[in-house]
């Protein structure tokens, strides 16, 4: 009655996926090179699988080394604007000890 008893005899859908550009044999050579050294960089870096939440740890990483130079660059500028305060500082108080000489207060 309203359809319940069919979706219990039915059976649950396959799925047919042939890859298109598989080559068993290339990829049995592949794997050989790799495992015996010979293979170039790049085949390398297409076996390593990608796992779980590896963009959004590199994304993190990247946050977290951006970070680390803004607080450096912050750091020496601050630096900077110290040594500036206190030059302006010396400066000022030697004007005004050359003012108060030349007008003998």
């Amino acid at each position: 009655m309203f359809g319940i008893g069919q979706s219990i005899r039915r059976k649950p859908r396959q799925f047919n996926y042939n890859p298109r550009y598989y080559d068993a044999e290339q990829e049995a050579r592949n794997q050989r090179r790799i495992e015996l050294g010979h293979a170039p960089r790049e085949a390398e870096g297409e076996q390593q699988e990608r796992k779980p939440g590896d963009i959004l740890r590199a994304r993190s990483e990247r946050r977290q080394q951006e970070a680390e130079r803004n607080i450096a660059s912050r750091k020496q500028s601050n630096k900077l604007r110290l040594l500036f305060a206190a030059l302006l500082i010396v400066g000022l108080v030697m004007l005004a000890k050359s003012i108060v000489e030349t007008f003998n207060f």
